[in-house]
């Protein structure tokens, strides 16, 4: 896996699965961070995809709103995202963004 340095607090690697992607994100989630998380979503193609948040070690209202915002648009269009490895700290912000509820409406 390749790491890649997308915004200024955050960094991914990517995953092929059989069926799937996975997005390994590292570090902070703002605003910038997430829209390109969802461009990256929204460019790959496929179908399912899986958003690996254990190694974020934080979420900013901004980022959990576009995010959510994203993911709902990702439904819309077909692709269901999985958000993985949550701590409870990030899954709040993620609650209160609407994240969870776009990323849940997809399974």
């Amino acid at each position: 896996m390749k790491r890649e340095a997308v915004a200024q607090h955050l960094a991914i690697e990517m995953e092929t699965r059989e069926e799937s992607v996975v997005l390994h994100l590292m570090g902070r989630l703002d605003g910038s961070g997430a829209a390109e998380v969802g461009c990256r979503l929204e460019a790959l193609g496929r179908h399912r995809a899986v958003l690996d948040f254990s190694r974020v070690e934080a979420v900013d209202s901004f980022g959990a709103r576009v995010l959510g915002i994203r993911l709902k648009r990702l439904r819309a269009a077909g692709v269901r995202v999985e958000l993985d490895g949550l701590s409870q700290a990030v899954a709040h912000e993620l609650c209160l963004g609407g994240a969870l509820e776009a990323a849940a409406a997809g399974t």
